[in-house]
């Protein structure tokens, strides 16, 4: 529903619960816009990586409690290995965090202590999402993003070959982009003739 009024008032009134894909598109934003590093999601099981250059940087969304503790139980061998210190052939990062919308801060605070001390946790500005919806105004995605605890490093390597296996990621995921573009705009010229 359109509500009109002065520029205080939101132009529409939607309520909506931000999607794991939402915080994923902030965080990348945050990185690459907020911080010029090279990342991409959905890369060795990762939901987003990061590259700033002397550092990998992973980071897990999350959106629901069930998921944050029951999801990452499934991966305690992950933790244990990261727990160790030491980078390994797959991508190993050597910073770690949670994101989260802001309900569950505390949450993810105490769960990433509890999994390990090292983790760091952001959070995911949901009211500063609504107002990016409901106001006509450029609220970029990635100022949603806040650092509640610094994730500490888990290792010190840093590996050129994981860089180029990132950039490489990252370019194919544009070229598929591109392509489904491309296709739906062939598949649109051929229905209008």
């Amino acid at each position: 529903m359109i509500i009109r009024g002065n520029h205080n008032k939101p132009k529409y009134n939607i309520k909506y619960v931000p999607k794991s894909k939402d915080l994923k598109v902030a965080v990348l934003s945050h990185f690459r816009f907020g911080r010029q590093c090279i990342c991409i999601d959905e890369f060795n099981g990762a939901d987003v990586i990061v590259d700033t250059g002397t550092e990998i940087i992973e980071v897990e969304i999350k959106v629901t409690k069930s998921d944050l503790v029951g999801g990452e139980k499934f991966k305690a061998l992950k933790h244990k290995l990261y727990a160790l210190g030491r980078a390994y052939a797959r991508c190993h990062p050597n910073r770690y965090l949670f994101c989260v919308p802001t309900h569950l801060l505390e949450d993810a605070l105490d769960w990433a202590e509890e999994l390990n001390l090292k983790y760091g946790v952001m959070s995911f500005d949901t009211s500063g999402f609504e107002r990016r919806l409901n106001f006509d105004r450029s609220l970029r995605a990635g100022d949603l993003i806040r650092t509640a605890r610094r994730a500490k490093k888990l290792h010190e390597e840093y590996s050129m070959k994981q860089r180029w296996k990132i950039a490489k990621r990252a370019t194919s995921k544009v070229i598929t982009l591109l392509e489904k573009n491309q296709t739906s705009r062939f598949k649109q010229i051929k229905e209008a003739l």
